[in-house]
């Protein structure tokens, strides 16, 4: 899905000379020079909140994909260093060569490269340590 950019840089612009008018505002000792200014500033935040709504609107016509259509089955498959797989291993006495993470918005597949690898084995460690529970539960089950 093509990611939709809007142009902020009116809007921009006019925050930037509101600012302004407020500090000036501030530096003002003449009353009538005050007053002045802060009908500009009025104009300004007004121009600024109808910029603001037009920009809402343009955006509130944007087709956003509804969380229904995600793939709720969809994973991300990553394999372990022998690093990693050797400290799950002493955690858990579990071997785990790949971890499963769920990814249905496909956020995690996409940004693969600039995940942590502490988060990677931080999911083998909890899927260790839910393999090794359900093992002992079957274990207990069995005797």
């Amino acid at each position: 899905m093509a990611e939709t950019k809007f142009d902020t840089t009116a809007i921009e612009n006019e925050r930037k000379a509101l600012q302004l008018l407020a500090e000036e505002v501030q530096k003002t000792d003449d009353a009538d020079a005050r007053d002045a200014l802060i009908d500009a500033i009025q104009k300004s935040a007004d121009k600024l909140k109808s910029m603001c709504e037009a920009l809402q609107a343009e955006a509130d016509k944007v087709v956003v994909p509804k969380i229904d259509n995600l793939d709720v089955d969809a994973v991300v498959e990553v394999v372990l260093t022998p690093e990693q797989r050797s400290r799950v291993l002493k955690a858990f006495g579990v071997d785990v060569p790949s971890v499963r993470i769920p990814d249905a918005t496909g956020v995690l597949t996409k940004n693969m490269a600039h995940i942590e690898p502490d988060y990677i084995e931080e999911c083998a460690m909890k899927q260790a340590k839910a393999f090794k529970e359900m093992c002992e539960e079957i274990e207990k089950a069995a005797e």
